[in-house]
């Protein structure tokens, strides 16, 4: 399995890249003429299929005579990367520096992938959030049970490229992560309050859970409901500055 780090020295390889990329399903290799049925290889240098095979026809004498195929298409077509004038390599640098958001800030990542824009890092970390909310919606299940540990958050989305119909502009989500099994849910919820999240957590985590939340007030009451409630203080602040509150300090992994 590639690690991240080796993924991201890949990403200044761009044939190299372009074969992992096709070997992984992002790209394909070939595709087939829409005109003359040949196959078509993907140039790795421009992304482009391009036919240019001669073949024969017969023209309106019914005389044989030889025609040059002319298509082309662009082989980022119904891809992650359409609409995109980035190059490739680039794209996916931003991919590994998203995924190693807690190391590197937005600012950095505009060096690593050698863009100017600040704006476009933003649309793209955007896009990259959506599209995990997007796969974690179609996924989601039930978890935790006795001996797990689930973490749970909320948080609220702004616009978004794919048009699932549960999640919209401006509304709260909630989630939770299995530690371990990797399992998770996600539901769209209309507010944070604890009457609005309680019987969605009773609903998407099983009794018994071991649940490790921030401090937020909507949560007290999970230690009498079944759960054994940690909380952690992303501010590293051993109590809650604003209720008050004792958190637990915690390194999830």
């Amino acid at each position: 399995m590639l690690g991240l780090l080796e993924f991201g020295h890949l990403t200044f390889d761009r044939e190299k890249l372009i074969d992992f990329l096709i070997q992984h399903g992002v790209l394909v290799a070939k595709i087939k003429c829409s005109e003359c049925g040949d196959d078509i290889y993907t140039n790795k240098e421009t992304l482009m299929y391009r036919c240019r095979k001669r073949y024969y026809v017969k023209n309106k004498h019914n005389k044989q005579i030889t025609k040059r195929c002319e298509f082309f298409k662009s082989g980022r077509t119904n891809t992650w990367f359409r609409k995109s004038h980035l190059d490739v390599g680039a794209i996916c640098r931003i991919v590994a520096c998203f995924l190693m958001l807690q190391h590197l800030r937005q600012d950095r990542t505009k060096i690593e992938a050698g863009i100017a824009s600040s704006a476009t890092i933003v649309d793209w970390f955007n896009f990259y959030r959506e599209v995990c909310v997007f796969w974690t919606d179609i996924h989601s299940e039930k978890i935790g049970g006795l001996g797990h540990i689930v973490q749970i958050d909320e948080a609220k989305i702004g616009k978004r490229k794919y048009n699932c119909d549960r999640l919209i502009k401006g509304q709260w989500i909630f989630g939770g992560y299995e530690q371990g099994s990797k399992k998770m849910f996600i539901v769209p919820v209309e507010d944070r309050t604890e009457t609005t999240l309680l019987p969605v957590i009773k609903e998407w985590i099983l009794p018994g859970t071991t649940i490790v939340s921030d401090c937020w007030k909507s949560y007290d009451c999970l230690n009498n409901e079944g759960f054994q409630h940690l909380t952690v203080n992303h501010s590293y602040n051993f109590v809650d500055p604003e209720t008050g509150k004792k958190c637990l300090k915690l390194l999830i992994y």
